[in-house]
């Protein structure tokens, strides 16, 4: 198979921890073709879609992870697969890409373009509201603090369009700044800002649950440190392993039929105690974290998919 994927820069990613090296070097093993390219190098000459990309392959031993040919163009119509694995935030260069790539009839979509452009991570999982904290999207100011106080005294605001933990706060009575962060979220009023029931299970982790068309293929837990209240990997946060409960399978089993349906092959959603927090399709990690816990490459599971879509 031919396979393109669309992500950040190359020399940024980590080999040791990035789900998307992860998928590319599971491409490799099976002997398929692999090229690269950002969400700018996407064009379109009159009805046909094309891609300026290189063609990767495993670097030299004690070398870089990864050599690369020159840049050639070619339509999206040849390839076998092709995957969108830009992280956030996502701007105009992202959208006009996913407008491409829904242009291409024929490759396997990880994930559907479609999908990727209407469902926000963030507000994806108040489709399923009755699994979420009790949730805000506003840009007043006013009515954020009022949530809060309405909550009790605590709240979490994320931003919209953020990940990894940035820009995510814990809002709290009494708190002198907590009117200037708000401020801060949502600029001045200018930007909608995401406020939910802050949930004291978080001391304990944040789920990761890894779903594979649908299905729930493992987790990690992720256990905020001592002085923090995000529970992401990238501000120190640690991995732990874990199962999933019979709350966690509800949750799954409520919303594996409806990422089918959108053309979601890889998703990976947070669980914070009993609620549902977030469903993330841009570009969801915990692959190799799971692979170190538990000995498991679900980047296999995933590539098995992509297989059998691309045969059927």
């Amino acid at each position: 198979m031919r396979h393109l994927f669309i992500l950040d820069p190359l020399d940024a990613l980590d080999v040791t921890a990035d789900t998307s090296v992860a998928f590319i070097q599971e491409a490799w093993r099976r002997g398929h073709r692999v090229e690269a390219c950002g969400v700018t190098d996407l064009g379109q000459r009159d009805g046909d879609p094309f891609v300026e990309s290189v063609e990767i392959v495993a670097g030299p031993e004690g070398g870089a992870w990864y050599a690369s040919s020159r840049r050639r163009r070619d339509q999206l119509t040849e390839y076998d697969a092709i995957w969108m694995r830009k992280d956030p935030p996502l701007d105009d260069a992202y959208l006009f890409a996913t407008m491409l790539m829904s242009r291409a009839a024929g490759p396997v979509m990880v994930n559907d373009p479609g999908a990727l452009r209407d469902r926000n991570e963030k507000l994806f999982a108040l489709e399923f509201p009755d699994l979420c904290p009790t949730t805000l999207v506003s840009r007043s100011v006013e009515e954020l603090l009022s949530f809060r106080d309405e909550l009790g005294g605590q709240m979490i605001v994320k931003p919209l369009d953020g990940n990894g933990g940035r820009g995510v706060f814990h809002i709290t009575v009494g708190d002198r700044n907590a009117r200037s962060l708000v401020e801060a979220g949502t600029a001045g009023g200018r930007q909608l800002l995401l406020a939910q029931r802050y949930i004291p299970a978080v001391r304990d982790g944040d789920k990761r649950i890894i779903l594979i068309d649908g299905q729930p293929a493992g987790a990690v837990l992720r256990v905020p440190a001592d002085d923090e209240s995000r529970a992401n990997l990238h501000v120190g946060a640690r991995a732990e392993r874990v199962g999933l409960t019979a709350r966690d399978q509800e949750i799954c089993a409520r919303i594996g039929p409806r990422l089918r349906q959108l053309g979601v092959i890889f998703a990976g959603i947070d669980v914070l105690g009993d609620y549902l927090t977030e469903i993330n399709i841009t570009s969801p990690t915990g692959l190799r974290e799971i692979e170190h816990l538990d000995g498991v490459g679900l980047e296999s599971d995933v590539m098995d998919v992509v297989e059998a879509r691309r045969r059927s």
